[in-house]
């Protein structure tokens, strides 16, 4: 499963991601990118998760996303790091395919 963060520069998520994939043992890749460069980068993405710092750009994130489902992500799981209960709600929202 290709999982894709939007937040404003990619740097402030690339922490996240990497814990994201750790967890996910192999099944998921997560990158990160900022709202400038995301639009690059859609091929083969399954989700985006939007980082709570551009939830302003959600609905826009979502007009372009193509039919890619878009999820903000909660500030208290974001600011924690919580990358387990972000997987969980990622793994929910695709309707269980965790092992894609």
């Amino acid at each position: 499963m290709n999982i894709m963060l939007v937040c404003n520069a990619g740097m402030s998520t690339g922490m996240l991601a990497k814990k994201m994939e750790k967890i996910s043992e192999g099944k998921c890749k997560v990158k990160a990118y900022g709202i400038a460069e995301y639009m690059d980068y859609l091929e083969n993405v399954n989700i985006i998760l939007v980082g709570p710092q551009i939830r302003f750009e959600y609905e826009d994130i979502k007009k372009t996303a193509g039919g890619i489902p878009v999820l903000n992500i909660d500030p208290l799981k974001y600011g924690s790091m919580d990358a387990a209960s972000i997987l969980k709600t990622v793994y929910v929202e695709l309707g269980g395919r965790n092992n894609e």
